[in-house]
This record gives structure tokens, sequence and C-alpha cells, in this order.
């Protein structure tokens, strides 16, 4: 039979490893976005590039982890209930829903960095094919 403390060292090991797997698989996909980010955006003026990188790489970490806040959102919900002392009770956004919005808030400013450093386009200029002057042109 085990002892208290064995099972408890069991118990924290399991964690660990648990903990460590969940951490591997996290920086995976966010490793995952900042390529796909990257690939959008290879096109980038190199003195830019550095402001661009850094900010991918913020992007891929908040994508990421507003997709983790999502599912527990979905999961639990956006309120939980709270009390202070006796007689002082209620609900509240949950610390999940006020993490995401402000994640959210962060990305898309962020993401205005990035679409501000593109390349700026060409306007495409329209070839006259002469379908007004037809148009106008027609007996009525």
């Amino acid at each position: 039979m085990m002892d208290i403390d064995a099972i408890r060292e069991e118990i924290e090991r399991e964690e660990r490893v648990d903990s460590a797997a969940e951490y591997l698989a996290k920086t995976k996909r966010i490793n995952r976005e900042k390529n796909r980010l990257r690939k959008l955006f290879k096109d980038i003026d190199e003195n830019k590039k550095k402001l661009v990188l850094t900010t991918i790489d913020d992007i891929a970490f908040m994508t990421i982890t507003m997709q983790d806040l999502r599912e527990s959102i979905i999961r639990d919900g956006t309120t939980v209930e709270y009390q202070n002392g006796a007689n002082q009770f209620g609900t509240k956004q949950s610390p999940d829903a006020q993490l995401y919005l402000q994640f959210s808030q962060k990305q898309t400013q962020a993401m205005k960095i990035l679409t501000d450093c593109l390349p700026k386009q060409e306007k495409l200029i329209r070839k006259d094919d002469g379908f007004g002057d037809f148009v106008t042109g027609r007996d009525t």
C-alpha cells in the first residue's frame, strides 16, 4: 500500500507531465500560426520587417490564446458567481470573457499595424471598352 506522500508525489509528477505536454502543444500551435502569418506578410519592406515580425509573434500568441479562451467561454459561460462577505454576492463577467475582449482589441490594433505595413497596391486602371459610348449612343 502506498503512503500519502508517495501518492502526492505521483499526482504532482503527472500534473507536471500534463503541464509540459500542454505547453509544448500550445507552443506548436503558436509557431504554426506565426509561420502562416509570416507567409502572408513575406513581401514587407525590409525596413519594416523587424516591427512586422514582432507584431506577428504577438498576434500568433493572441490568436491561439483566444482560441483557448473561446473554448473555455463556450464550456463555462461568460459569467461567474461571486460572494464577498456574508451578504454580498451576485454574478459578474468571467475573467476569461474579460481577457478575451482585451485580447480581441489588442489583436485588432496589431493587425492594423501589419496591414499598414503592406505594400500599397496601385489602383486598377480600367481600360475603356466602348460600352458606355455604345449605351449612350443607342436610339431610344
